[in-house]
């Protein structure tokens, strides 16, 4: 696994610094706002959490109000 991941962010560096020689900035704004879309949904999808399933708290606690006495 690690040989792949090694293997995947040498040939992303080489194609980005290719295409950074290449293309305008404009293109490589809107490249790089795509490739990050696609590893969020590509991330989500592998994921086992489920922010919306009640069964998992969140970590952020919920804010206390003081009470009227």
């Amino acid at each position: 696994m690690s040989s792949r991941l090694i293997l995947g962010a040498a040939v992303l560096l080489v194609v980005g610094v290719a295409a950074a020689t290449v293309l305008p900035t404009w293109m490589m704004l809107l490249l790089g706002s795509l490739a990050l879309a696609v590893l969020y949904i590509v991330a989500r999808l592998r994921s086992r959490f489920d922010p919306l399933d009640p069964r998992f708290g969140s970590c952020i606690p919920p804010i206390t109000r003081p009470r009227d006495q």
